[in-house]
């Protein structure tokens, strides 16, 4: 499970302040204020790179997709299942999204507390993490643009503290996530397998 990330220095990283900019570029001024900053919350908006026929492009999304006729959201999506799910049907042609963060958080149960742990890249000031993203109609918003964090099972380094993570991307990576060319499955199977350094801290 991932319910909640960091997206922090946006302006000593410069892919991610290209981000930011490009989306203030397009969007009005308090399209770009509600992009939230800091520790990303379920329902917040935050900025992704959203795939498209041309491409993919910086856009500014809400965290979670609606369940229709309740005010709860679906904020993950598990890559074992995700083709037996209707509700990412519409998302897995052509939808995929890149979320840029700092790194993630988790929550391990030791006695009768909860310790925080934030999850970084070592060597690595961010990455992204592998998402879908769809549009849809709502009564309170003519269209809502929001996306899902797709999520694994835990590698070796992340098991002693939870047994699932979000699919995480390397910057250097994003064109081929992206990318119209190869289907979700394989996708996701490579970026399970590809090579990452954790840095586990206790926050």
């Amino acid at each position: 499970m991932c319910g909640r990330y960091a997206f922090y220095d946006p302006k000593e990283i410069f892919e991610i302040r290209m981000i930011l900019e490009e989306i203030a570029d397009i969007f009005d001024d308090s399209t770009v204020r509600r992009i939230k900053q800091g520790d990303v919350f379920p329902s917040e908006t935050a900025a992704v790179l959203a795939q498209s026929p041309k491409g993919f492009r910086p856009y500014p999304m809400e965290w979670g997709y609606p369940i229709a006729g309740t005010s709860q959201r679906i904020i993950n999506a598990r890559t074992e299942t995700l083709g037996e799910k209707p509700m990412f049907a519409g998302s897995m042609a052509g939808q995929k999204c890149a979320v840029p963060c700092t790194g993630f958080f988790e929550w391990k149960k030791e006695g009768a507390k909860s310790m925080k742990y934030l999850i970084t890249l070592k060597d690595t000031p961010f990455f992204y993490l592998g998402g879908l993203y769809n549009r849809f109609s709502l009564r309170e918003k003519a269209f809502c643009d929001r996306f899902v964090i797709l999520t694994c099972k835990a590698d070796s380094q992340m098991q002693p503290i939870h047994n699932r993570m979000p699919l995480m991307i390397l910057p250097e990576q994003k064109e081929e996530w992206l990318s119209q060319r190869q289907g979700i499955p394989s996708l996701i199977e490579r970026f399970e397998k590809s090579p990452k350094t954790l840095v586990i801290t206790s926050v």
